[in-house]
């Protein structure tokens, strides 16, 4: 899998985030999504099943669209990791990491392609990236 700003995952910091997103050639592509702190639960697990089903990936969560850090309120580590476990099956390799930039919180969710696909979500779905 590809890495951010060519860091490993244990060595990412938040200039690395910021770096990434203030680059006009980096988007969302088949490893990176960004997701608003306003994302449904379905969306999120949709998402990360389709990560752990191909090749792993990473979600942004708290980066609206157009890559603006807008933070996240809704959303906390407990309730990612819990939507993760509670959601998908078998649950997939992933971590999460917050990055904190003055006011906003983000988390960035790391996905690892699965072992043991498929990774079915509780609507009882199979999703791929493509």
């Amino acid at each position: 899998m590809v890495n951010i700003n060519g860091k490993e995952w244990a060595k990412l910091e938040a200039v690395d985030i910021q770096s990434v997103l203030s680059d006009h050639d980096f988007d969302e592509s088949f490893y990176f999504e960004f997701k608003d702190d306003r994302v449904a639960n379905k969306k999120l697990t949709e998402e990360i099943s389709a990560f752990a089903n191909t090749f792993g990936g990473y979600v942004f969560l708290g980066i609206s669209d157009d890559k603006k850090i807008e933070g996240c309120i809704e959303w906390t580590e407990q309730r990612i990791h819990t939507l993760i476990h509670d959601s998908i099956t078998p649950t997939p390799p992933f971590d999460v990491k917050k990055f904190t930039f003055g006011a906003n919180v983000i988390f960035v969710i790391k996905i690892d392609e699965g072992a043991e696909p498929p990774y079915i979500t509780s609507s009882g779905k199979i999703y791929e990236r493509l």
